[in-house]
């Protein structure tokens, strides 16, 4: 198979992933019948308003969950009837599909689209796997630590294709043929680049869109807590995506599927791909510079606080600088007015600035590469946000909050997590994990709430347990993607699966109590931030 029909093969399985036209027509009905019911059946204990907004997300829920219409344009559902249902106004509604968040994923998607267009993540990912030696063993760590280093910066889905064809070729050296399909070594290095692409995206707030959706929340629910910064998020989760790597590792080679340590021929392989790739183009170098430029720019933009050590961000100078000559101002207020997704459009739009090649006019990037960005999914990234806001101004999630606050009182906190984490982490299996987070992260943040637990020590575990779904081809397109290979038997993912299920809820619960709460300043006892409740 070549690389091309490699590709074209893996981009089939996903696209074909929740479109059996039976279980589509059925979520269309469905969808529309739970709305006549929570809008008109007597009975149901909720206001007027809250039902109004129960019966909103229901439809969108279902026609999410059975893609009975277009992801795009169920996810512009709430902004239409919302505002006709007198939930919330058109302007109010409107306004949150243009949220800071979505820009920010906007301009994450403008700069990968860069490193696509160049090859810069093919070129970073064959050194990292060439690095790690030929062994079986390291190999498989090899293509798991790359597509998860790739994965920190472009949806995974891509980190996938990437890693893919490379990946099969891999296979074809070491083990052609019928050998192959029963090779460990084949299963273990396939199902490592799709974990790896899963497990990536979590330690940093644009490689994946739970993460997107999780801080748009928390602006929009609770305008007045802290702003949590791309270095503070990747310092606190970078240790989780490292410690989940070498566990999915170990997983793979040594418990659930056994691979020998035989020394390999694949070098050749590794080899003639980086050769084909050639001298780095001007193109390549150039937007290497950006994106290690974009990314020291998100590292450093708030103070990183690294024990009793703090390292100033260049928020803060350009926060006094933009307060000089204003008597009576506060610096603070206009630290705000610089934002991730600040750093993300201003380098996204320097791209369509610098010249490659003069003479044929070619720049770093053209308007060409930035169409086909994955419009449905800002537009989804909107209509949580919209569904979340008519939640909020119904009065609908603190409704739910009461009738779940009993649920966690009197639990430790790490047994909490430890539920909230089992709970997300099988739920995704079955549904897209961006559609369960934006579903449940407004019911979980009033429950905490209403509880009287900081909100963030709940919704922030549940959103990493989100993108940990890895027992079925169903849960996540780089799943998809690798069970396409047709070398995963079912019954071998879901075995396998299921073991970096239950090591990710542990591994969840134990780092985020042990550290990354602390890095990220969750306190456990509900904040002054909140609010009234």
């Amino acid at each position: 198979m070549s690389e091309r029909d490699a590709i074209d093969a893996a981009l089939d399985a996903a696209r074909e992933h929740g479109t059996d036209p039976r279980v589509q027509r059925a979520g269309r009905w469905t969808a529309v019948a739970l709305f006549a019911v929570l809008l008109f059946a007597p009975g149901i204990p909720l206001e007027p308003l809250q039902r109004r907004a129960a019966a909103v997300t229901a439809l969108v829920a279902v026609l999410w969950l059975s893609q009975g219409i277009p992801l795009g344009a169920a996810s512009l559902l709430p902004v239409a009837l919302l505002p006709l249902l007198g939930v919330v106004p058109a302007r109010e509604a409107a306004m949150v599909y243009m949220d800071d968040i979505v820009l920010l994923f906007f301009g994450a998607f403008i700069v990968a689209a860069g490193l696509e267009r160049w090859g810069v993540h093919r070129r970073m990912a064959l050194a990292v796997v060439d690095w790690v030696g030929t062994r079986p063993r390291s190999l498989v760590l090899g293509f798991t630590a790359a597509t998860a280093f790739v994965s920190l910066w472009i949806n995974n889905t891509a980190a996938t294709l990437m890693m893919y064809p490379i990946g099969l070729a891999v296979i074809t050296t070491v083990a052609g043929g019928e050998r192959a399909r029963s090779s460990p070594f084949g299963i273990a290095l396939l199902l490592g680049i799709a974990y790896g692409a899963s497990i990536g995206g979590v330690a940093t707030p644009v490689g994946t869109a739970p993460n997107q959706i999780l801080l748009g929340l928390i602006h929009s629910t609770f305008p007045d807590a802290p702003p949590i910064s791309f270095g503070q998020w990747f310092l606190g989760w970078i240790p989780f995506t490292v410690l989940y790597v070498l566990g999915v590792w170990l997983v793979l080679t040594r418990f659930s599927l056994r691979v020998d340590n035989e020394s390999l021929a694949a070098r050749e392989t590794i080899l003639a791909e980086r050769a084909r790739l050639g001298r780095m183009t001007r193109g390549e170098v150039m937007m290497s510079c950006v994106f290690a430029m974009t990314a020291l720019l998100w590292v450093t933009r708030e103070d990183l606080r690294l024990g009793a050590h703090v390292l100033p961000g260049w928020g803060g100078a350009v926060a006094h600088w933009q307060a000089l000559g204003m008597s009576g101002t506060e610096p603070l207020k206009f630290a705000r007015h610089v934002s991730d997704a600040t750093v993300a459009l201003a380098v996204g739009c320097l791209c369509f600035f610098l010249p490659v090649e003069r003479k044929s006019n070619t720049f770093l990037l053209d308007w060409a590469t930035v169409q086909r960005l994955p419009w449905d999914v800002l537009l989804l990234f909107g209509g949580g946000f919209c569904i979340a806001k008519g939640f909020q101004s119904s009065g609908l999630d603190a409704a739910l909050g009461r009738a779940l606050a009993p649920v966690i009182e009197g639990l430790p906190m790490w047994a909490l997590v430890a539920v909230i984490a089992a709970f997300m982490t099988f739920l995704s299996e079955l549904t897209s994990n961006t559609v369960i987070t934006n579903l449940m992260l407004p019911i979980l943040a009033q429950t905490a709430v209403q509880g009287g637990v900081n909100p963030l020590a709940l919704m922030v575990p549940a959103t990493i347990a989100a993108s940990s779904g890895f027992m079925l081809p169903v849960a996540t397109p780089p799943n998809a993607i690798a069970f396409s290979s047709r070398l995963i038997p079912m019954r071998t993912m879901a075995r396998v699966g299921w073991w970096v299920d239950v090591l990710g809820v542990v591994l969840l619960a134990l780092v985020f109590e042990l550290y990354t709460r602390h890095v990220l300043d969750i306190e456990l006892a509900l904040p002054a931030w909140v609010g009234p409740h």
